[in-house]
């Protein structure tokens, strides 16, 4: 296994960029319950946070608008997900042609279902890295190459958030009657938070353009394969080095700063990085790291590696001065 695992920090003011529900005129932020370490024990406080799934559909996203660009207009996308639905097969309604066919083949189960994931690996680049569930007969499922879950505020600075309702008034229309002009007039609040947000993001490299269900089989060429890890990483580029996730943006763009990241690329096994939450990341990754490469030469893994880069950690040799120079580093350190 190649794995990237990439942890990051960054700083939002007056961001609305995950809301969870709407409650009378009040669109509230999400929250989530969050155990913190005290003198005494445990606490549990409600904080802001960003979903995984926001998250996720901002990558993929992000994913088809690179795939446009490194196919010259002609990526290899599903129809949905080109505007943005990513169903991914989940029913015969959203089927390709292709896709229809092998369903209706003479083959057995098994074979239906290989068959399945290898036409739906090449037809869509957002099937094979986000995954998908055909949930008809026979039910085939791929698992997603790449992690992330929420963001949530730091906890050395878990205090330091707020949640704030803002009220906007919505503008009357010229020339409508009294109660109308009421309505129109009515007032709304949107829930906006302030806070030092962490966010982890993995990404298994080897697993795209390869089966994993019934059996594993490499089903693009090495060409196509490197074109589509380029996509991979460059769709998380776009994702949280260019901060391009979130909603409400139209209104409610906020303030955002990247404080610092740590990029590791683990081979033949993987390595996860100490989670953003935790107070100085960073050096217990790397400390983790030197233990971990110590670990897989006991186990006889001489050909094993941890490659490390830092943005924001100037004590780190290969600290980068800029996000983008820790994404170039990545795709160099890959070969693509």
């Amino acid at each position: 296994m190649a794995l990237l695992s990439l942890g990051l920090r960054f700083k939002a003011n007056v961001e609305a960029l995950n809301m969870s529900e709407t409650v009378g005129n009040v669109t509230r932020h999400r929250r989530v319950p969050v155990i913190v370490s005290e003198k005494d024990g445990f606490r549990l406080i409600y904080v802001p946070a960003i979903s995984g799934e926001s998250l996720a559909h901002a990558y993929q996203v992000n994913l088809v608008e690179v795939a446009k660009v490194l196919y010259d207009g002609k990526p290899p996308v599903d129809p949905w997900s080109l505007r943005g639905e990513f169903v991914k097969f989940t029913d015969r309604a959203h089927l390709t042609d292709t896709l229809k066919s092998v369903i209706s083949s003479k083959k057995s189960t098994e074979e239906k279902q290989h068959e399945f994931e290898k036409t739906a690996i090449v037809e869509s680049i957002v099937a094979d890295i986000g995954g998908f569930l055909y949930a008809e007969n026979p039910p085939v499922r791929r698992t997603s190459v790449f992690q992330v879950g929420y963001a949530i505020p730091v906890e050395e600075f878990i205090e330091a958030t707020a949640i704030e309702a803002q009220v906007h008034t919505r503008q009357a229309v010229v020339g409508l009657e009294a109660e109308a002009e009421r309505q129109a007039q009515m007032l709304y609040y949107v829930e906006v938070a302030s806070a030092i947000y962490g966010v982890t993001f993995n990404i298994d490299l080897d697993g795209i353009g390869r089966t994993s269900m019934v059996r594993v089989e490499q089903v693009v060429n090495e060409e196509e394969r490197k074109k589509r890890i380029k996509a991979a990483i460059g769709a998380l580029a776009l994702t949280l080095g260019e901060a391009l996730f979130g909603a409400k943006k139209s209104r409610f763009n906020p303030v955002l700063e990247v404080l610092d990241a740590v990029a590791v690329i683990s081979h033949p096994l993987g390595f996860t990085i100490t989670p953003p939450q935790k107070k100085d990341y960073i050096k217990d990754t790397l400390k983790r790291a030197t233990k971990y490469v110590e670990i897989l030469r006991e186990l006889g893994v001489s050909e094993g590696y941890v490659k490390i880069a830092t943005y924001g950690y100037k004590d780190y040799k290969n600290n980068k001065e800029s996000l983008e120079e820790l994404f170039n580093w990545i795709l160099s350190e890959i070969g693509i």
